[in-house]
Parts: structure tokens; C-alpha cells; sequence
């Protein structure tokens, strides 16, 4: 079982109180003996502007691997009604991941660098230069952190409170699973793969407690998941 820990962070009584999730992820349980595509935490969180997501593997000194974040923004035809979302088992990446319809940003990246699609009801996965995101590929730490810049600016002026997301790990070729997934099922080679959404609140939608915590900044919350 999975356990999130909430993290908020509040520099003083006059700034928004941020919160981040970290998920953790067993280690080894993966269909592969590839320690460079097993998850063993995903970390969430933003700044009112940018989000900021980390994935971190049990080893990364093999860097092949290909890191995938899917995100589903509910409301998001309220901003755009051209984006609708994607169909089942659909990902400009062409990998064997089912169950997450409705995908309206991918993020992919590794030690090569990011690439950032998103999904048109006209013109299917589009290359999106403009959508600026940076990532970071971190061997020392296992990390791989996405920044997706100024995606939370807007959303709250239409009644979007927060998003869905699902982090995999894969390889090279079109029609590969996901080895593992944060909150789905992972596959093995030549096999398939079951990805499950997750929701993050927009630290600009503060939980009922959060103005308790503006007296008890650094408490951390536990819960399962």
C-alpha cells in the first residue's frame, strides 16, 4: 500500500500555504530486473505559478530509461474546447498503457532531455514547443524532476481546483508497458500495462486545516493511500 505524505510549507502568515505530496512506491516490484525504471517516490507540488514534479528511481546509473508524467486537467474544455482529452491506451509516445483516457498534457523525458504533447480533439498529440518545461536528470540523487512552468497560473480563474495525474517508467520502442507505474499496474516486455489517475489539489485551494497550520508550519500529515 502506498502512503502519501503532506507536506506544507508556510514561509509566513501573508503567503499562500503550499503542499506537496510524496507518494512512495515499493521497491522491486516490477516485472524487470531494470532498477533504473522502478519508482520508488513521486513528489508533487507547486508554487501557485509552476509545477514541480519529481520522479526517483532505486538506481539511475543506467540512464536509457524513458520517464513518462500523464496529466488530466478536469475542466479543461471550460478553457479550451479543443482540448478534450485523449481516447483509451492513446500517448504520443506509442506505449502499451491503458486506462488513462482523457490525458491532456504528456511530459516525457530521460538524460536526453523533455519532450511535452498535448492533446487536440482536431489534431490528436501535438508537439508543444511552446509549453515550457524544463527537466532536471539527477544519477546522484535517482531523480528526474519536471518543471511545467506557469500550468496553475490560470486554472483557478476557472473553477479548476486541482489535476489528475499518473508517472511511469518505459523503454525505447513504440508498443512497450510501462515497466512501473506509480498508481496502475506495470507490465513486462512484449507485455501491457494498467495506469490509474491520482488527484493533487492546487495549493492555491487550501484544505479546511490549512489555516490551522499557519501556527504549525513544518507538520507533516500522514495518511494511506
Amino acid at each position: 500500500m502506498k502512503k502519501v505524505l503532506e507536506m506544507f510549507v508556510v514561509s509566513s502568515v501573508t503567503t499562500t500555504v503550499a503542499m506537496a505530496d510524496i507518494y512512495t512506491d515499493p521497491i522491486g516490484d516490477i516485472g524487470t530486473g531494470n532498477a533504473n525504471l522502478d519508482i520508488t517516490s513521486f513528489e508533487i507540488t507547486d508554487d501557485g505559478d509552476d509545477l514541480f514534479m519529481t520522479i526517483e528511481v532505486a538506481d539511475l546509473s543506467d540512464d536509457w530509461g524513458n520517464y513518462m508524467i500523464f496529466l488530466d486537467i478536469p475542466g479543461m474544455e471550460n478553457i479550451n474546447p479543443g482540448f478534450s482529452g485523449s481516447g483509451d491506451n492513446d500517448n504520443p509516445w506509442g506505449r502499451d498503457v491503458s486506462g488513462l483516457a482523457g490525458t491532456d498534457f504528456f511530459l516525457g523525458g530521460g538524460s536526453w532531455g523533455n519532450e511535452t504533447y498535448r492533446y487536440s480533439s482536431v489534431h490528436g498529440w501535438e508537439n508543444s514547443p511552446s509549453l515550457w518545461v524544463s527537466s532536471f536528470f539527477d544519477s546522484s540523487a535517482n531523480t528526474m524532476t519536471f518543471v511545467f512552468n506557469d500550468l496553475v497560473t490560470d486554472l483557478p480563474i476557472y473553477g479548476i481546483e486541482g489535476i489528475n495525474f499518473e508517472v511511469g517508467t518505459t523503454g525505447g520502442n513504440w508498443g512497450d508497458p510501462a515497466i512501473d507505474l506509480l498508481n496502475g499496474t506495470g507490465g513486462s516486455w512484449g507485455g501491457s500495462s494498467e495506469g490509474a489517475w491520482e488527484y493533487y489539489q492546487l495549493s492555491t485551494v487550501p484544505a479546511p486545516s490549512a489555516l490551522a497550520l499557519l501556527a504549525v508550519a513544518g507538520l507533516v500529515r500522514r495518511r494511506r493511500h
